[in-house]
């Protein structure tokens, strides 16, 4: 998956207006998901997409994805009002800012008012990057999606343990598997 795109790095051409970013797991991608990058391709010139990796949404929720990060690349990167989706290494949303000097990053509201969201505000600022918030869709999550599988499967084989997400590829992106018992 081609991870280049509309950028404002030293090495290419900038792009004219102005430039958004919206980090994400995007996870079982989902209606809440959608309204999201629509928002936030509404509010600028050229929205890049970044797409956390398995490792580093491991790291930030204790869970690994359900689906593979190169899929769920793809599944950005195949939208029409994205312009590039790209990978996001870092909860640290300044090294994303580094390699591709946004002027806004948009995050659900969720998030305002937060420990995370103050952090995300100041080291924005730091560097001349406004913090968008756009409304978070509470009746549909990813976290509510993965609940609502596992009650299903449970409901339907009670004696039968809860499936869970395993790394099979010791630390590689993409190598997930579903384990029971």
């Amino acid at each position: 998956m081609n991870d280049t795109g509309p950028t404002r790095s030293s090495s290419g051409p900038r792009p004219v207006g102005v430039l958004g970013y919206v980090p994400g797991a995007w996870d079982m991608f989902h209606i809440g998901h959608l309204r999201l990058i629509e928002r936030a391709k509404a509010r600028c010139d050229t929205l890049i997409v970044g797409v956390v990796t398995d490792e580093v949404l491991h790291a930030a929720k204790n869970k690994w994805p359900v689906i593979p990060f190169e899929e769920r690349l793809q599944v950005v990167a195949a939208m029409k009002v994205v312009d590039s989706a790209v990978v996001d290494l870092s909860s640290d949303k300044l090294v994303a800012w580094r390699a591709h000097r946004f002027d806004v990053l948009f995050k659900g509201d969720d998030w305002r008012g937060t420990r995370k969201g103050v952090k995300l505000e100041d080291d924005m600022a730091s560097v001349g990057v406004e913090v968008c918030y756009l409304p978070y869709t509470t009746h549909t999550s990813s976290t509510i999606l993965r609940r609502l599988v596992d009650d299903r499967l449970a409901a339907a084989n009670p004696t039968t343990p809860r499936p869970r997400v395993v790394r099979t590829d010791g630390g590689v992106s993409g190598g997930v598997q579903i384990e029971r018992g």
